[in-house]
């Protein structure tokens, strides 16, 4: 149960890492990194809600002549029709040249949303009484007109239907303007406007869209053909795989030049991997505790991996030294005198990047979010964690020494711990005479000087010169 007690709060911060894993999504809106209390922002994004197809894909198509375009274009939209779980709608040319029997509904819409004094016109001129009228009129100007338009406009529509205000230039409008929503002039170039039957919403979601789309599409099997994609599902596929491969170099170059520099300075492969992998734990672990606490994360928030790595490095590099310039210290000890300063650097290096969150950026704000959490688990792991595996000799307090508490880790000891490990001892140690013999009168005073580290490849000068002489006699 004590043993328990002890690590309590070690399984609460796994069960907070998982609920942060499951809860975590990753946001790639450009909108949603400016400040939403601005209006011209909330303009576009209800613009974008509202308004603008965010589930629209559009498929340009070029091919050397006209009619191979046109055939190919048909082509595709037919094939991409036959996936209903993928596509709701496809649409390459004018609808009502399409499905000619569309047109009635189109032109009932456009009559319903004029003015009111000009659909009270139409009510007029299709009251019973003027239904006669009307006709008569219609014979009248087939009789006598000389435009083309009318003759052929008014065979099919006797009671002038379209005319209205919203088509008066309806011949250049089912003409070019028709064509060129769907066509260049010369008819090489196409547009192909696909709608997804599903749900656009991450950019997961798009991405294996996408692949599907790209798999039906396929190669083009004629040459000079080109086909090209855009609208959003392309763009928030091309923002988000761009972010992740981005960080995913600067995680790389960053491991690798810690890995380098900490080889070329100790040359052990085992304190490098182990650094490695807990750097690692430490990204996953800050990404996860970020989505438990803000559950959606701007990709560009992400940048703050690098920035993670070279402070949390420091951390692990000072305790390591600390382990090799003296050896006779226990694990306990050098966390009891290393851990204030390191605890404290790193809550000051936290203040300073939680302070981001008042600029009113929320990409920003969530940058200097995610690097404060990292910031407390790397002390929290390079003090506990790091050392350990690394001497386990040394892992276990001495059976003298005076129990650490958990404030102590946030305040310096009094006196080196060195001192206090000497005068812990029942009877004067090695180490004691040797200080002693050394400068008697400071170490009186409590003042102590960090041992030399001598091997045997190391001898003091005084000593290697007395055994030449003794050599020489």
């Amino acid at each position: 149960m004590s043993s328990f007690l002890k690590r309590w709060w070690w399984a609460l911060l796994l069960v907070a890492i998982g609920l942060g894993a499951c809860r975590l999504r990753f946001d790639v809106d450009i909108l949603n990194l400016l400040p939403p209390d601005e209006p011209s922002v909330q303009g576009l994004k209800l613009y974008q809600e509202h308004f603008a197809n965010a589930r629209e894909l559009i498929i340009t198509l070029r091919a050397p002549d006209a009619g191979q375009a046109e055939r190919l274009a048909g082509e595709l939209a037919d094939r991409l029709r036959q996936q209903t779980n993928l596509v709701s709608e496809v649409t390459w040319q004018a609808p009502w040249m399409e499905h000619p029997e569309q047109l009635g509904e189109l032109l009932g819409w456009l009559w319903f949303n004029q003015p009111p004094e000009s659909f009270g016109t139409l009510t007029n001129r299709l009251a019973p009484d003027q239904l006669k009228p009307t006709l008569e009129q219609t014979k009248e100007s087939l009789a006598t007109s000389m435009s083309p338009m009318d003759l052929a406009r008014h065979e099919f529509d006797p009671f002038n239907l379209l005319t209205m205000p919203a088509l008066t230039n309806l011949a250049g409008f089912s003409g070019g303007q028709s064509q060129q929503m769907f066509a260049s002039p010369d008819g090489k170039f196409r547009l192909l406007y696909l709608e997804s039957a599903v749900d656009l919403n991450s950019y997961r979601s798009c991405e294996s869209w996408l692949k599907a789309i790209h798999a039906i599409v396929g190669a083009p099997g004629t040459n000079g053909v080109v086909v090209r994609y855009t609208g959003r599902p392309v763009f928030v596929e091309e923002i988000a795989t761009s972010m992740q491969r981005d960080m995913s170099h600067s995680v790389g170059i960053t491991s690798t030049v810690i890995a380098l520099l900490f080889w070329l300075t100790h040359r052990r492969w085992r304190p490098m991997l182990w650094l490695l992998a807990l750097l690692l734990l430490i990204l996953g672990a800050t990404l996860a505790l970020g989505g438990l606490l803000l559950g959606t994360i701007s990709v560009v928030a992400l940048g703050f991996a690098a920035v993670l790595l070279g402070l949390a490095v420091d951390y692990a590099v000072v305790h390591y030294q600390e382990a090799l310039a003296h050896p006779q210290m226990t694990v306990p000890e050098i966390r009891r005198a290393i851990a204030p300063s390191i605890l404290w650097a790193a809550i000051t290096t936290m203040s300073a990047f939680l302070v981001l969150n008042l600029g009113g950026l929320p990409g920003l704000g969530q940058l200097g979010t995610l690097v404060a959490i990292g910031i407390a688990l790397s002390a929290l792991v390079m003090v506990m964690i790091y050392l350990p595996p690394l001497f386990p000799e040394r892992r276990k307090p001495r059976p003298n020494q005076p129990p650490f508490h958990w404030w102590n880790y946030f305040v310096a000891p009094q006196q080196p711990v060195m001192a206090e490990m000497t005068r812990s001892a029942g009877e004067p140690s090695a180490l004691r005479a040797i200080i002693d013999r050394v400068n008697p009168a400071r170490c009186r005073r409590g003042v102590m000087f960090p041992p030399a580290r001598i091997g045997p490849d190391r001898q003091r000068p005084a000593t290697a010169a007395r055994r030449g002489a003794n050599h020489a006699r």
